[in-house]
């Protein structure tokens, strides 16, 4: 239920690492039932054709690492491709689940360095800045500049810090607010 699996996805098996080398690690297996059929890109429930083993991590379980498992169904298409199914707890390629990445975007978010963010999920900093540029890159792609109609830049800053990129400031039509840096003030 803390997993938030629907049909036909379930806990098969849980884990608990007990000798030296995973004293500190929770593994959930998931799985689905035999005969299970999963939609293709139009809609049509495909057979199973095989499974592919992945793992992602997950948020800690209390102080312990907890990863999941499971088998991904590929299918064969209607139009006869084999394609490997979306899971619904993490996105294609990302070796995490939705959880631990919405998680490190919150922590950094509150304006934790990404190294300290690392230091805290203890995973590779450069896999924290991926989940970071892929949810950035996507905010961006459904960012609609069409609306800015005039737009500032303070340089000033800049030439007192070296490392300090400039502000920009963008006046909002028909709103007495202005952005800066992703954060509106009110005048």
């Amino acid at each position: 239920m803390a997993l938030g699996l629907q049909a036909p996805w379930q806990v098969e098996d849980i884990l608990f690492g007990s000798d030296e080398s995973k004293s500190k690690e929770l593994h959930l297996h998931i799985g689905f039932p035999a005969g299970t059929r999963f939609p293709d890109e139009s809609g049509v429930p495909c057979p199973v054709h095989d499974k592919v083993e992945r793992e992602w991590q997950h948020l800690n379980f209390f102080e312990h690492h907890c990863f999941l498992h499971c088998a991904v169904p590929r299918i064969k298409t209607s139009e006869g491709k084999l394609v490997t199914i979306n899971v619904p707890w993490a996105r294609p390629g990302s070796g995490f689940t939705l959880f631990f990445e919405a998680f490190a975007m919150a922590l950094i978010e509150r304006e934790m360095p990404v190294n300290r963010v690392a230091e805290i999920l203890d995973v590779n900093p450069q896999r924290v800045w991926t989940v970071f540029n892929h949810w950035i890159e996507k905010a961006r792609q459904s960012d609609d500049v069409s609306t800015i109609t005039r737009l500032g830049v303070d340089e000033t800053s800049s030439k007192k810090v070296t490392n300090m990129s400039p502000w920009v400031l963008t006046w909002m039509p028909h709103a007495s607010s202005m952005s800066a840096k992703g954060k509106v003030r009110q005048p």
